[in-house]
């Protein structure tokens, strides 16, 4: 597996003045946007680059890793919520860049999408469909954060845009005896997908124009979510205890909000994983780039089991499970 972080970092400082750039007749609180939202920089992708790119550089880099050419990739899902074009799917641009001549497909569910794409590639290499399936990601999102606002209420809208964050990640699947995915759990409560929606250039209705992300509503359907016992679900899905687990790789929408899904769920923050605060939301890339970091920074060991946990606009939650 293999993450990919653009180069160039922006401090939520400089996106400050840019908004003070972008506002005449609004006056930025200075400093507010990294209180409120615990996010002290975040990366930006270089200019000319779209999701497909930051994809492929991930993409060749896990191959790499695994030891294998393109030509040995028998499918490509491409899972993510940014995405190059509406058509076709961003998997066959990705597919196209890298050189790889087989089927390819999109997955997408907001920040959960690479967790879903994992358990359909997982699933499919079970039937005897495939062999080796490539799943990558690329979240082009810091386009998304609204830098011209003409009122307090609009920037507080848009505050939850101003963690979004630029990255690539990628993970070869295929069929092995060694350790690896241990099991999956998803939930939804789609009745609260107003609380966080990004619209599409023309879109109306219900949608809007504008996006809007209610953090509060979206937290507060989590801990529903969540109520449901993560050591029960642990025990019985992924095949072990709490105690057991040696590393969580968590996706929030802000750092602040790490000690509330610690009490929640049970277990010490000392075993819990998060980069929003120094990389900003990746969005659908954050929990991949969370593993491949904890693996290569020697947070985790051959034997040990980690447990990626994600939250998503719609709203959902993903829990999988990997033995290292």
């Amino acid at each position: 597996m293999a993450a990919h972080l653009p180069e160039r970092v922006l401090s939520t400082g400089e996106l400050e003045e840019r908004i003070a750039e972008d506002s005449p007749g609004f006056d930025v609180p200075r400093g507010m946007i990294e209180r409120l939202t615990g996010v002290a920089s975040r990366h930006v992708r270089p200019d000319g680059w779209d999701a497909s790119d930051l994809a492929v550089v991930a993409s060749r880099k896990a191959l790499a890793d695994a030891g294998c050419d393109t030509a040995a990739v028998d499918l490509l899902i491409f899972s993510a919520m940014s995405m190059d074009v509406l058509e076709p799917a961003t998997a066959h641009i990705v597919a196209d860049k890298l050189g790889v001549r087989c089927p390819a497909f999109d997955v997408k569910n907001a920040c959960n999408s690479f967790l879903n794409a994992l358990e359909v590639g997982d699933s499919l290499i079970r039937t005897g469909a495939y062999r080796r399936v490539l799943v990558c990601c690329g979240e082009s999102v810091t386009q998304f954060a609204r830098t011209s606002v003409s009122s307090p209420r609009e920037f507080v809208e848009s505050v939850t845009g101003y963690t979004l964050s630029d990255a690539g990640a990628a993970v070869v699947l295929e069929a092995s005896t060694e350790p690896g995915i241990a099991g999956f759990v998803f939930s939804a409560l789609s009745s609260v997908w107003k609380a966080g929606v990004l619209p599409f250039p023309g879109s109306a209705g219900e949608c809007g124009h504008r996006p809007k992300f209610r953090l509060a509503d979206m937290v507060k359907g989590f801990h529903e979510l969540f109520r449901a016992d993560l050591a029960r679900q642990v025990e019985q899905r992924i095949g072990g205890t709490l105690d057991e687990v040696s590393l969580f790789c968590v996706h929030l929408a802000s750092p602040h909000h790490i000690s509330d899904f610690c009490s929640t769920a049970g277990i010490p923050r000392s075993r819990v994983m998060t980069t929003i605060a120094s990389h900003g939301n990746m969005a659908a890339a954050t929990l991949p780039l969370q593993l491949d970091k904890a693996l290569r920074e020697g947070r985790l060991h051959r034997g040990d089991i980690a447990v990626l946990v994600g939250h998503a606009s719609g709203i959902s939650y993903g829990i999988l499970g990997v033995r290292v």
